[in-house]
């Protein structure tokens, strides 16, 4: 026996009914009531009582502010018999606004018990009120106080089982959350290094270009390229074969991003190594646009790279002022300038890592003065705003003239900005040759 602390020194505050009750998996009630009577009848009554094989405990208070004491110092009260009328008419009616409103408990069911009906009249204490029973005393038998009892347990066991499952469930989603994010930090750092990675890649391949300008033995090369991503699948080089000749190509990979990016290297080193061999009085293809293609075909499949690369390779003699050429894919076709006006110099064929069967074929043509070749990657097309492919080629037959001066005057004529939407990569070279002064 545990006494309460209060004027009433001779009433207990907790009274434990027996020691199997007292057991800590005892159902704890709370019988709030200012008749020592009502108490020992209560106790008397509900005793013997079981509910899914556990025994009640009760405690004892007498007025609102021992409950309110109790209720302070534990968290395992299931149910509340309350009486309404005790220091003041409504004392156990600020008791329940202060369990739900203030002390916040949606847990403990309370069984408003009443010997004067008047003073809290039932359909406006339980309309008004977050109370669960509502019992008169003068009516209330053993068997229906039981009943309300029992009923009030078994409506704490589900809402205690749902704030369980409520728990359980916010602590799996904070465990889920903390993963999620630990998940996304990698992700990010991932993201970062790969970017960072993609940043020195571009660093790279675009160390492996030629310069944006450059002249040789009268004429003039150029090329503009932007990258729909950090890299580019488009690939442009000219280069000098000879003291009288030069080798120019254009080049899009497949795809496009990192993977493409990787294949341009791959293109770069080939034609390099055809170079080195040429130097070196090997055996070397750069000289024959056709045989060059044909043997890049071989080795893509034979690579099996998984990539394919339209390319159009051309070989310019600066003396004989002719161009030798051969196309495996590139569209859309060079645009050729002269004094007689623009056309394309079709070329239909297969691009090179696609069929062991493509046969590639050399076309050689006279260069005039002035002249202009312009050659650019399918992207180019994309971003034009005509809607068909003819419309586009004839927009870009337009943009070219045999006296245009630089690349410059040709975005601005096909209205391609830096900062455009890129689908594709873009890329522009442009050949020139002026008649002497």
């Amino acid at each position: 026996m545990i006494a309460a602390e209060s004027d009433r020194d001779d009433q207990p505050l907790l009274l434990l009914d027996d020691p199997v009750s007292a057991a800590q998996d005892a159902w704890v009630v709370l019988i709030v009531d200012d008749e020592p009577a009502i108490h020992e009848v209560t106790t008397l009554v509900l005793s013997g009582l079981q509910f899914r094989g556990r025994r009640l405990r009760f405690l004892n208070a007498y007025d609102g502010e021992q409950a309110r004491r109790l209720l302070g110092q534990r968290n395992d009260i299931a149910v509340i018999l309350l009486d309404v009328v005790m220091e003041s008419d409504d004392a156990g009616l600020r008791l329940v606004r202060y369990i739900r409103e203030e002390a916040h408990n949606g847990l403990v069911r309370i069984i408003l018990r009443t010997g004067q009906a008047g003073q809290a009249p039932e359909r406006q204490v339980v309309a008004e009120y977050d109370i669960n029973d509502y019992k008169e005393k003068t009516e209330l038998t053993a068997q229906k106080l039981s009943t309300a009892v029992i009923s009030a347990l078994r409506g704490y066991v589900a809402l205690t089982d749902l704030a369980t499952l409520n728990q359980q469930l916010e602590a799996k989603v904070a465990q889920r959350t903390q993963e999620l994010q630990r998940a996304n930090a990698r992700l990010q750092h991932s993201l970062t290094a790969l970017e960072q990675g993609e940043r020195a890649g571009r660093r790279v391949q675009f160390k492996l270009l030629p310069p944006a300008n450059w002249s040789f033995a009268g004429y003039q090369f150029s090329h503009w390229l932007m990258p729909s991503e950090f890299m580019s699948g488009d690939f442009v080089d000219y280069f000098v074969i000879d003291e009288r000749r030069a080798g120019f190509y254009i080049a899009d990979v497949s795809g496009h991003g990192v993977a493409s990016a990787f294949v341009t290297v791959y293109l770069k080193r080939f034609v390099a190594t055809a170079m080195e061999a040429r130097r070196q009085g090997q055996a070397s293809a750069i000289e024959d646009p056709a045989l060059l293609l044909t043997q890049l075909n071989a080795e893509l499949l034979r690579e099996k790279v998984g990539k394919h690369i339209a390319i159009f390779y051309a070989v310019l003699d600066t003396t004989t002022h002719k161009l030798t050429y051969a196309n495996a894919g590139a569209t859309p076709f060079p645009l050729w300038a002269d004094g007689f006006g623009t056309c394309f110099l079709d070329a239909p064929s297969t691009p090179a890592g696609l069929f062991d069967a493509s046969a590639y074929v050399n076309e050689t043509v006279a260069v005039p003065a002035p002249w202009r070749l312009l050659l650019c990657s399918d992207g180019v097309l994309e971003v034009l705003p005509e809607t068909s492919n003819d419309a586009r080629c004839e927009r870009l037959r337009e943009a070219l003239q045999v006296d245009t001066a630089d690349l410059g005057r040709i975005r601005e004529a096909l209205q391609i900005a830096s900062n455009s939407p890129r689908p594709d990569d873009l890329t522009l070279m442009m050949i020139g040759r002026d008649p002497p002064p």
